[in-house]
Parts: structure tokens; C-alpha cells; sequence
């Protein structure tokens, strides 16, 4: 079967699934199975990169920045209501 557009509650209606309430709220991924012929645009992940995935050092530095200064904030903003009221 091949589908242009897939509507996952369609889908489970058609495939037959037997679980139809959590089936009609999933959403597919493309998959390239041959990574030799890649397909340009759109790009579809190969099945390596779904398995061997690692986030940079930076971006993971990132991540942690974000949650020290939104820990920060919220202590902050707890002492400064405590203070007020």
C-alpha cells in the first residue's frame, strides 16, 4: 500500500487495528531503507540515525544554562512574593 497523506484514525480503520482509540492518535515516520540512495528533499532519517543519536556538548551545555537560570528565576520570584506579601 502506498499512501500520500495519511490521516491516523483513516489509517486505523483500514489497517484493522485492534486498539482503534490509541492507534488513531500515532503519527509515521519515513524511514529511507537504503541509505546508498538517499532521496535529497525531503530528507528521511536512515535507520542508523534513529538508533545512533548523541546531542553535542554544546547544545547540551545549552539544555543545562536553561535550567539553572529558570531554576534562578523561580527562587527568585518565590523570595520576592514571600518578601511582598
Amino acid at each position: 500500500m502506498r499512501f500520500r497523506s495519511v490521516n491516523p484514525y483513516d489509517f486505523a480503520l483500514i489497517t484493522q487495528l485492534k486498539n482503534s482509540d490509541e492507534a488513531s492518535k500515532f503519527m509515521l515516520l519515513q524511514i529511507d531503507n537504503n541509505s546508498e540512495t538517499r532521496q535529497i528533499l525531503p530528507t528521511a532519517p536512515i535507520a542508523d540515525d534513529l538508533v545512533d543519536w548523541k546531542i553535542k556538548p554544546e547544545r547540551h551545555e545549552a539544555y543545562a544554562a536553561l535550567w539553572k537560570y529558570i531554576t534562578f528565576a523561580g527562587v527568585f520570584a518565590n523570595t520576592a512574593l514571600w518578601l511582598y506579601f
